[in-house]
């Protein structure tokens, strides 16, 4: 059995009831992370022109929409859906990162509301979908070409994976939606900082749903996408991938729980948690004034991918300067920080030119931010294990902090109320489409 068929087997072969209640737990954690990064994510500027290009585009109505009041066919939905996760940079991150959420379980959210299935069943797509997703992640990191954003290059395929066990499709025909998938790769890394990089992940699910739908109608594709002769890992990494990562142990642990995953304290890229963070303590401990500070430097592993000097406010969360500067100026970095407006005010101008960026640190390393003081003084602070990470994970009023941020930006309390009760008991929702009946919902700024 080939490296394909394996995991074929393995998506088509596990159930429910062979997950450990720690998968379960996580998968639930995540799930609830994404879905309020979709609704939030679905008041975006960026969303507007997709929401309405979606819509535009028609379709058989099926599949909701979320924050946008109507249905279409489920590849599309994913698509949406994917964007509306990703556009924020807020959804948690694996190891390696690879935005395993936006990629996989708008696939499963879109069909499974199509088909009636249970949340049970939307659990374990969203863990087969990040399964497969991670490990391919980790078995090519080593051979990847930076270039390539990678949910382009894997996400297709974990969208797939969670569109065929929603689907409840047989070995055979996982293992021709794996291959429909594979073809589907792509995305540049030159985008991020702009509103393409969102579609990356948006595609992945939509790219997934399709596959999935096609292998169900007795579509083909080879039997060996991955490993075979000119194929996936040959195309992508050379041939460079680490077989024994991808199908090794399948179902012995699962990498939601091992290695897990970070929850972003912050709507920026998992870069920039550590930045922001050590700021946030150093403006906390010392109570510093931005007026105070003539330099603020941060030692770091990178120099972010934006550079001291953001175009956009979207830009800014791929910048450590800019992500810094709004940690001293706000004392906080929100949903909002990232607009345009906030980006070119006096203040943020002023303060971008007293932040530098040293990259002297060892990858991994703690980032520490050292602020000069106009009276002489020098203070320092540092991060290592940022709040929502792995290595020191949010509590459960930390999180639901967060999702109640985003969702209240589209849902009353008491729909929101709804929402979380049952996502937290997702194992015992008997049909999705309960609960994306509660997403579809428009906030009034567009009714």
């Amino acid at each position: 059995m080939n490296a394909t068929q394996a995991l074929a087997q393995f998506i088509a072969d596990t159930e429910y009831d062979r997950l450990p209640a720690q998968v379960v737990e996580a998968a639930k954690i995540a799930i609830l992370d994404g879905i309020a990064n979709m609704v939030a994510g679905s008041t975006q500027d960026m969303s507007a022109i997709i929401g309405q290009y979606v819509k535009d585009s028609g379709g058989t109505p099926q599949s909701t929409v979320i924050g946008w009041g109507f249905k279409t066919h489920a590849p599309s939905a994913a698509f949406a859906n994917g964007v509306f996760g990703h556009c924020l940079d807020y959804e948690i991150q694996g190891f390696p990162p690879t935005h395993g959420t936006s990629s996989c379980l708008p696939a499963a959210l879109a069909l499974g509301e199509t088909h009636h299935v249970s949340g049970a069943t939307i659990i374990t797509a969203y863990v087969l979908g990040w399964e497969i997703q991670g490990r391919l992640r980790a078995a090519s990191a080593s051979a990847a070409n930076p270039a390539f954003h990678p949910p382009g290059m894997v996400g297709p395929l974990g969208g797939a994976a969670s569109a065929a066990k929603a689907l409840g499709l047989d070995a055979g025909q996982t293992l021709m939606a794996l291959g429909i998938a594979a073809s589907r790769t792509g995305g540049l890394t030159v985008n991020t900082g702009t509103m393409v990089k969102a579609t990356h992940p948006g595609n992945a699910a939509r790219m997934g749903a399709e596959a999935a739908l096609l292998a169900r109608a007795g579509y083909t594709a080879s039997d060996q996408a991955l490993e075979g002769r000119r194929g996936y890992a040959e195309a992508l990494f050379h041939g460079k991938m680490d077989w024994e990562v991808v199908t090794g142990n399948l179902g012995d642990s699962f990498r939601l729980v091992d290695p897990g995953f970070d929850i972003k304290r912050f709507p920026a890229q998992v870069y920039m948690q550590r930045p922001i963070e050590a700021v946030l303590r150093l403006r906390e401990k010392h109570r510093l004034q931005p007026s105070q500070v003539e330099e603020l430097v941060l030692h770091t592993s990178g120099r972010g991918h934006s550079g001291s000097l953001p175009r956009t406010g979207l830009d800014g969360k791929f910048s450590v300067e800019y992500c810094a500067a709004l940690a001293l100026l706000d004392g906080r970095v929100v949903i909002n920080s990232f607009s345009d407006e906030r980006r070119f005010a006096a203040d943020m101008e002023d303060t971008l030119a007293r932040v530098l960026v040293r990259p002297d640190q060892p990858e991994g390393a703690a980032v520490r931010a050292t602020a000069r003081l106009k009276d002489g003084r020098t203070v320092t602070e540092e991060c290592l294990e940022f709040t929502g990470s792995a290595g020191n994970p949010m509590s459960r009023q930390q999180r639901m902090d967060k999702v109640w941020d985003c969702i209240d930006r589209v849902l009353s309390r008491r729909d929101g109320e709804r929402m979380v009760a049952m996502v937290e008991g997702l194992e015992d929702v008997a049909d999705i489409s309960a609960l994306m009946g509660i997403l579809g919902q428009t906030p009034s700024s567009r009714r």
